[in-house]
């Protein structure tokens, strides 16, 4: 995405001009309709494969039989023993339709979507039923598939999922598509602002190095309804920017927050916590495993209740290792 990316006023705006390229945005499920038909009338001569959230597949087929009919519809050289490998359902390939787990369901449908060798594909929240390791499956094969050359396109909530996707992530706002990410070169002019700004106060580094002996509050305020929260930084797994409204959030519970992300940063640095992208800072104690989907794809696991999945800009992933003290 560039500089100049602009913004749109359609769904049909939207798919046009971002034409060939991978676009996850994040909307609502009428505008998510409103996709799927644009994505059908725009790349009808393309090769495309479909994942809906209401695709059930047969379900008096086993995983097995379901998935060898549409090998043969597609004709292709994928067979459906490699996709069965790929996507991990091995132990689950005599097992009915019926019985399956919306996780497993979903992973037997994007089984399915690979066998077409697809051009496009269009996911409908991809990422709702997956838990940590069919999450990095999907990713790993979204990204595989995209450096062949396949147009994903995908919607959902919340903007994070989007965020993850290799591509250009967008979000919705009272019927205007707006550009989620920026030139990486904007987190370097931060990170540049920072340093100077650090420059101009060495005359007070003997202050500041008394600070540690000092006791330090500091509490992150918060909204919940009408309450007004104050959380220690330790309760805190990571914050992100949503729509111009910044959240924290808190054992897998998001309360907005009137800081901005800037402020956040600059006080919360010194707890532990790290800007990994334009819209995101992590606890990095959080952190359970960092993940390379892509050259320039990158995301980060936290031990938190839900397992969050944060991105991690490609600016920022060598700072993080260091910050870890990753080899």
């Amino acid at each position: 995405m560039t500089a100049n990316s602009p913004d749109y006023n359609s769904v049909e705006e939207l798919i046009q001009g971002e034409l060939n390229k991978s676009i996850h945005l994040e909307c609502g499920r009428e505008t998510s309709r409103s996709v799927l038909a644009a994505v059908r009338s725009v790349y009808q001569k393309k090769r495309c494969a479909f994942y809906l959230e209401s695709d059930k597949g047969f379900e008096r087929d086993t995983v097995r039989s379901y998935l060898k009919f549409f090998a043969r519809l597609a004709g292709s050289k994928i067979t459906a023993k490699e996709v069965i490998d790929h996507f991990g359902l091995n132990k689950k390939k005599n097992t009915s339709v019926l019985k399956l787990t919306p996780e497993e369901r979903a992973l037997m449908n994007f089984a399915r979507m690979a066998l077409f060798e697809p051009e496009v594909v269009f996911c409908e929240r991809p990422l709702l039923e997956l838990g940590p390791d069919s999450r990095s499956l999907f990713l790993n094969w979204i990204a595989s598939e995209t450096e062949k050359g396949t147009i994903f396109i995908t919607v959902g909530e919340p903007l994070r999922e989007a965020l993850l996707m290799p591509g250009d992530a967008w979000w919705e706002e009272e019927g205007r598509f707006f550009p989620a990410q920026t030139l990486e070169d904007s987190l370097g002019e931060t990170k540049a602002a920072s340093e100077e700004e650090d420059s101009l106060k060495e005359s007070d580094n003997d202050t500041i190095a008394f600070a540690g002996d000092e006791v330090q509050v500091c509490k992150v305020q918060a909204k919940a309804g009408s309450s007004t929260l104050l959380f220690d930084p330790r309760e805190i797994d990571f914050i992100e920017s949503v729509n111009r409204q910044i959240f924290v959030s808190v054992r897998g519970e998001l309360y907005q927050t009137p800081s901005t992300l800037d402020e956040l940063e600059k006080e919360l640095t010194r707890f532990g916590f790290f800007r990994c992208h334009r819209s995101y800072i992590v606890n990095v104690q959080r952190v359970a495993k960092v993940e390379r989907f892509t050259r320039n794809s990158f995301n980060l696991t936290l031990s938190d209740v839900a397992h969050s999945s944060i991105p991690l800009a490609k600016g920022r992933a060598e700072e993080m290792r260091a910050t870890l003290g990753m080899k």
